[in-house]
């Protein structure tokens, strides 16, 4: 419910400003004769003057007692002569922790695919910097800071999305401010080496990986059995036969083998973007990591998998959670009985990924393709994998 205004004279809100008493719930006399000008009163008792600048937007005067109603007047034509450069100090008064509190968590959330985490990690690592006001933090001192870091051992590329996250924050402020330069416009990115492991799997290590995944399930298959005839013989109610998969893990291990689907995309996707007509999915740009949408083609497995585990009707999310019915966070457990089963304790599921990139190329597939179909923003990303078609260079200079 909005909080009681009301219109005054002068005197009617010099006798509010002086008043002690505290009211149940908060209200706002506005000035009838100077524009923007209210006194709010609160249920603690404090009186504070405002002036109005615009939607949503007010300038704090001071409280009642400090200033006189003569003196909050005079200063409410001050600031409504140029409300820009008092919206400016007003928040350059700010620190950075109050800023993202009461200016940027509200924009992050709203705007922001991963708004809170991005709040997060600036707390977690800029929070030296939290208490320090927002105008004065500066390049110099964030570039120190993140040498800091480096040379304590922190990947270049994860200082970079530090140092992102806080200009995120930062790039807000300056957009809200007239006027102002971002602290860190002359700040440059740190040199990051392509040194990312490509892990792939051997004929043998694939092997493995799906016979575990079969094993798995045929287990599971067999339990159920073996349970259901203990329900029979106390004439209890039977569970439900296991065919096929016996839960989410062997189709997303495989739709990641056969698309080169990131483990949070496969957890997002739903079934309006799955085409099993066309033999496609459309991964939307809010769902990927590069946030740009691409389509990528199913091949037979992938079709068939998709087939075996679409309902009736398909709608939705088309891995739920068994917990709680809605989008996955991880399958660490699942995933770690796996790779032991299979005797691979040092493949991750991000190596799914790599492997669908990994043997595209070495089937002869143009890096080109690869990149669209991983969805890389960049060639330089894809690059990484060209080492793996070793005959490619020696085949084009045979052609002369």
């Amino acid at each position: 419910m909005k909080e009681p205004i009301v219109s005054a004279g002068r005197s009617s809100i010099a006798k509010t400003a002086q008043a002690t008493d505290t009211p149940a719930k908060a209200y706002e006399v506005r000035s009838d004769k100077t524009p923007g000008l209210l006194l709010r009163v609160e249920p603690s008792g404090n009186r504070t003057f405002y002036v109005q600048v615009g939607r949503g937007k007010r300038v704090r005067i001071g409280k009642a007692g400090t200033f006189t109603l003569r003196q909050a007047e005079e200063r409410a034509k001050e600031v409504l002569i140029n409300p820009d450069a008092a919206l400016r100090k007003k928040s350059d008064a700010l620190s950075l922790g109050e800023y993202i509190d009461q200016r940027y968590t509200d924009h992050a959330l709203a705007k922001l695919k991963n708004g809170q985490k991005s709040i997060d990690r600036v707390k977690a690592v800029w929070g030296k910097f939290l208490t320090k006001r927002i105008n004065e933090i500066t390049s110099g001192e964030i570039d120190k800071f993140r040498n800091k870091r480096i040379n304590a051992g922190v990947a270049p590329a994860t200082v970079n999305r530090d140092v992102a996250a806080l200009s995120g924050v930062l790039s807000h402020w300056v957009k809200n401010n007239k006027g102002t330069v971002h602290p860190l416009a002359d700040l440059e990115a740190l040199d990051v080496a392509d040194d990312e492991k490509v892990r792939y799997l051997t004929p043998e290590e694939s092997k493995r990986l799906r016979q575990a995944l079969t094993d798995r399930d045929a287990q599971a298959a067999t339990e159920r059995t073996s349970a259901n005839k203990w329900r029979a013989d106390r004439g209890r109610e039977l569970m439900p036969e296991i065919k096929g998969y016996c839960d989410h893990i062997t189709p997303m291990v495989l739709l990641s083998l056969n698309t080169g689907m990131r483990q949070g995309e496969l957890f997002s996707l739903a079934w309006e973007s799955v085409d099993l007509s066309l033999k496609t999915i459309t991964v939307l740009a809010s769902h990927s990591k590069g946030n740009n949408t691409r389509m990528i083609p199913l091949n037979t497995q992938a079709h068939a998998v998709l087939t075996a585990i679409k309902p009736d009707p398909a709608k939705g999310l088309v891995f739920k959670s068994p917990i709680t019915g809605g989008r996955f966070n991880n399958v660490k457990k699942a995933w770690a009985e796996i790779t032991k089963a299979a005797a691979l304790p040092d493949l991750r599921w991000h190596d799914l990924r790599h492997d669908f990139a990994s043997q595209l190329v070495m089937k002869g597939a143009p890096l080109f393709t690869v990149q669209k179909l991983m969805g890389h923003s960049n060639s330089k990303m894809t690059q990484r994998y060209a080492k793996l078609a070793p005959s490619t260079l020696a085949d084009a200079v045979g052609l002369l």
